[in-house]
């Protein structure tokens, strides 16, 4: 089983990653000619607003969830997670997880927030969709009209930004190593030589590291929630 021991080291490495990506510094931003998505802006009707700003104004029920850590399930009030506290010994800090738990519990904080960031900006639409490069740089449909603007207010917002690159990161991460987790569930069962080598010959780009990262992206509708997909496809449970 020393294949199959590769998609659990896989595995681990990407577990491992998360901790760098959430926990290194933000990165200046691209220039607003970065990135070209799909449709560039989408409207946050008036119903959407007056129900997230009616959640937002529930502060227990929207900062505070319970999350998949490095240290077990922990109620934690997530924005104040993302706030940084030099006083906090970074070790002590539990590890928010690639689970499709926190990734939707970072979504509703996102989509609670949204319409009063915008509001606060002056920013009459959001986009349509949010991506990451490689480095780590927020990238945003080549005509959206605002993205300057809201460059500069996810700047003024940093718990925001690192909430969304969370989101982004997260998912990420637990769409790569559920790649690894299928290859290592098809490789224990199989029952046979040939099997095996089917198997193998299947998930060999994987295995010798030659696949490309899935695409994720970030997406607002019309009522201002935030949803996720991995090459185009809902990342939902």
């Amino acid at each position: 089983m020393a294949i199959a021991s590769l998609a659990a080291s896989a595995a681990l490495s990407l577990v491992g990653s998360v901790a760098r990506s959430l926990m290194s510094p933000s990165r200046p931003a691209a220039s607003s000619a970065d990135g070209v998505e799909n449709s560039a802006v989408v409207k946050i009707s008036e119903a959407g607003r007056a129900r997230l700003t009616a959640e937002a104004n529930s502060t227990e029920s929207n900062t505070r969830a319970a999350y998949d850590t490095s240290q077990g399930s922990k109620a934690l009030d997530i924005d104040d997670y993302f706030t940084p506290d030099p006083s906090r010994p970074l070790l002590s800090i539990p590890l928010l997880m690639p689970t499709q738990n926190n990734i939707d519990a970072l979504s509703r904080q996102v989509s609670a927030k949204m319409p009063a960031f915008l509001a606060a900006h002056g920013i009459p639409e959001a986009p349509a969709s949010i991506s990451y490069d490689a480095y780590g740089q927020i990238q945003l449909p080549g005509d959206y009209a605002y993205a300057a603007q809201f460059r500069a207010a996810l700047t003024d917002n940093p718990v925001l930004a690192r909430q969304l690159s969370t989101v982004n990161a997260l998912s990420s991460h637990m769409t790569e190593m559920n790649k690894a987790l299928k290859f290592d569930t098809e490789y224990r069962a199989a029952r046979s030589p040939s099997e095996i080598e089917a198997v193998i010959a299947k998930y060999r780009a994987l295995l010798d590291g030659q696949t490309t990262p899935s695409a994720i992206a970030l997406h607002f509708d019309g009522q201002g929630r935030l949803s996720v997909t991995a090459d185009g496809k809902a990342l939902a449970a």
